[in-house]
C-alpha cells in the first residue's frame, strides 16, 4: 500500500499561529517518508547555490533548523519562540525576530538564505531590505520558494482559501514576479534553479519510490547578489 505524499485535513481544525503551536508536529512531519523525500529533492536544489564554507550565512524564517543544520548555516531568525527553541536545540544561534526587523548589525553575513519561508512574510518588501543591509558588500542572496505557477503554488493557494491556517495567509509567487520584487530592492539575480517534485497527490510506496507519476517543478531557487543602492 501506498501513502498519500502530502495530506492536509487534519490541519483545518488548527487556530492560532500553527507555526507556533504546532512547531513539534511541523518539525516531526519531516521524519515520516513523505516529508524526508521533499526534503532531500530540495535540499539537494538548494546546495547548487548556497555554498557556507568560510562564510558566514543567516536563514530568515528559520523555522526548526532543518535547512539551516543541513547547509551549515549556523544563524537564524524566525518570529515563532517554539520553532526558535528546536532550532535552537539543532546547534543553531537563533533569534526571536521576524524578517522585517533582523536584529543583527548593518553587513553583518557573506550569505542570507530564504527558504520555503518568502511566502508568510507579511511585508517582503521591508524584509527584502533588511536582507540587504545585513549582507555585506556583494553578499549572496538566496530564496527558495514554492512557484505559484507551479501544482503545489496552486495546491496550497486552494488549501488557503478552504481555511487551511498555514496557507490562509500565504502569498504566492511566481519565479518572474519574485525575481522583480528582489531586483528592485537591491538585488542583482545572477542564477536560478529548479527540481522536480511529485504531484501533490503522488504516492509513495513503503520504500520510499514514487508509484504514481506525476513530477512538477514544484520547488525553485533564486540566487542574488547585494548590488550598492
Amino acid at each position: 500500500m501506498g501513502q498519500t505524499l502530502y495530506n492536509c485535513s487534519v490541519l483545518t481544525m488548527i487556530t492560532g499561529n500553527p507555526f507556533e503551536t504546532y512547531a513539534v508536529d511541523y518539525d516531526k512531519w519531516f521524519e515520516t517518508a513523505a516529508g524526508a523525500n521533499l526534503f532531500q529533492l530540495e535540499l539537494d536544489c538548494l546546495k547548487k547555490a548556497v555554498d557556507t564554507k568560510k562564510m558566514r550565512w543567516l536563514e530568515v524564517g528559520v523555522g526548526s533548523g532543518r535547512f539551516a543544520c543541513a547547509l551549515g548555516i549556523t544563524t537564524g531568525a524566525d518570529p515563532a519562540p517554539a520553532m526558535v527553541k528546536i532550532a535552537s536545540s539543532r546547534g543553531i544561534e537563533t533569534i526571536t525576530a521576524p524578517a522585517e526587523a533582523l536584529p543583527f548589525n548593518d553587513a553583518s553575513f557573506d550569505g542570507v538564505l530564504i527558504s520555503c519561508a518568502i511566502c508568510f512574510v507579511q511585508n517582503p518588501t521591508q524584509a527584502l531590505v533588511e536582507c540587504h543591509r545585513v549582507l555585506k558588500e556583494g553578499g549572496q542572496l538566496v530564496i527558495g520558494f514554492i512557484p505559484s505557477d507551479s501544482r503545489w503554488g496552486e495546491y496550497h493557494a486552494q488549501r488557503g482559501k478552504e481555511g487551511n491556517p498555514f496557507y490562509a495567509a500565504a502569498r504566492f509567487y511566481s519565479s518572474a514576479k519574485l525575481r522583480r520584487l528582489t531586483e528592485r530592492n537591491g538585488f542583482i539575480c545572477n542564477a536560478g534553479y529548479g527540481c522536480m517534485l511529485p504531484s501533490p497527490d503522488a504516492q509513495l510506496d513503503n520504500d520510499g519510490l514514487h508509484r504514481k507519476a506525476g513530477m512538477d517543478k514544484g520547488f525553485m531557487v533564486l540566487s542574488f547578489y547585494k548590488k550598492n543602492i
